[in-house]
This record gives C-alpha cells, structure tokens and sequence, in this order.
C-alpha cells in the first residue's frame, strides 16, 4: 500500500550501494517537477519513524523541490531482508553500484548466519556470484578496489570482472602490477585470465621448490605481455 510520508521522517540507511549522484537528483528533480513522481520510494517501519530502503535519489530530488510528503512504499521487513532488497533493486535496474559495498553486504549477512547459496537465491544469481564478490572484498589489494567505484558518465578500465580475476593472484604486488597494465594497455578480460592463469601456474610451480624468483626476468616477461 502506498501512503503519503512526511520526508523529515524517513532516515537513510547505513548500508549505501551507490554515492549521491548530484547530475542524477538534478534530473529526476527537473523531471519530477514536470510530471510528478511515477515510481514511489520504498522504507521500513524503524521506531517512531522509517529507514529508507531503496529511492535515495528520488527522496533528495523531492527534497530539493521543497516538498513535505513523498509517496512511499512501506514494507515490514528486517535489516537483512532490507539489505537484500536494495542489492536486488540495483541489480535488476542494471546500475552501476559500488561492488565493494555490495559484498560487505553479503559478509554482513554471512556473518549473521546466512549462507551463500541463501544469499544467491535471495538475489537470483548463482553462489559463484557471491562467492566471487567476496573474493574481490577479501584479498583484492585496497588500491585496486578504489578504482571499481567510478562517478556516473565515466568509466574505468578495470571492470569488476577484472578485479575478480585479480583476487585469484596471491601476491599483492602481483595484482597492482597487472591491474596498472590493465589500464595501460586496455586489456579485455579474457586477456587478463589468461595472464592469470599463467601466473598461478608459476605460484603452483614456486610452491613446489620452483628456482622462478632467482631469473632475471621474474616474474616472467612472457606472463605480463
């Protein structure tokens, strides 16, 4: 059921997939200002008032028009289903959303007693999906993860599809060596897993009592190229 909710009563969540985007609240507050708003937000019950769910950008848009009620969808869930629900709104749009915080989400969530084939099915993607996610949270070096979270308009050459594929690497070094080469030389992903296939042979071989590390040319100049 939809009902009108005074905007000073709903808070944001702390669990956030997308920064404020100033060029998309300009123009859905010139489009709602010109025919209304045809999509309401959504929010939880949260003590003497709500939490937003999903509808950030939509609720600072009406804000900005000076606007004191919103259409809201008010739906009784918990933190965790609340969570879920804002993942799988994005996924679904197809916007771009910071990959990072999605998988601290998923850990959130782990951490709480969900299991990943739950999560999956939750979302409606596999468990590798999920699994890979959190790949890219726990052993992605700090300095390539920044680069996943790009402002709207812009790209990066890094896509979470390499990044994934750069959490397979052990060594740290190893992934920002490749993630620079990446963004130098525009390779496609299937370029990078080949090169990352390659690498964690030579990890295998290391492992095994390889002499690699004692060449001249380590890590191997046939590897990065």
């Amino acid at each position: 059921m939809i009902a009108e909710v005074e905007v000073n009563r709903i808070r944001l969540s702390g669990f956030c997939l997308r920064d404020l985007d100033e060029a998309v609240v300009e123009d859905l507050a010139k489009s709602i200002g010109e025919v209304g708003l045809l999509q309401p937000v959504v929010v939880r019950s949260l003590g003497d008032g709500y939490e937003l769910v999903f509808g950030l950008h939509r609720l600072e848009a009406c804000k900005r028009l000076g606007w004191k009620t919103i259409p809201t969808l008010v739906k009784q869930v918990s933190e965790e289903e609340a969570l879920l629900l804002n993942i799988v709104e994005n996924l679904q749009r197809n916007v771009h959303i910071n990959p990072i915080a999605e998988a601290q989400g998923y850990k959130l969530l782990i951490e709480r007693g969900w299991t990943m084939v739950r999560i999956a099915n939750k979302i409606g993607k596999s468990c590798s999906y999920v699994s890979d996610r959190l790949r890219v949270l726990d052993r992605l070096h700090p300095n390539v993860q920044e680069r996943l979270n790009f402002p709207r308009g812009k790209t990066s050459a890094i896509s979470i599809s390499h990044a994934e594929h750069l959490a397979l690497i052990d060594d740290p070094k190893q992934q920002l060596m490749l993630a620079k080469l990446v963004e130098e030389e525009e390779l496609s992903v299937r370029q990078l897993e080949r090169m990352v296939r390659r690498l964690r042979r030579l990890e295998e071989g290391m492992r095994e009592g390889c002499l690699c590390r004692k060449c001249p040319n380590y890590p191997c100049r046939e590897v990065v190229r």
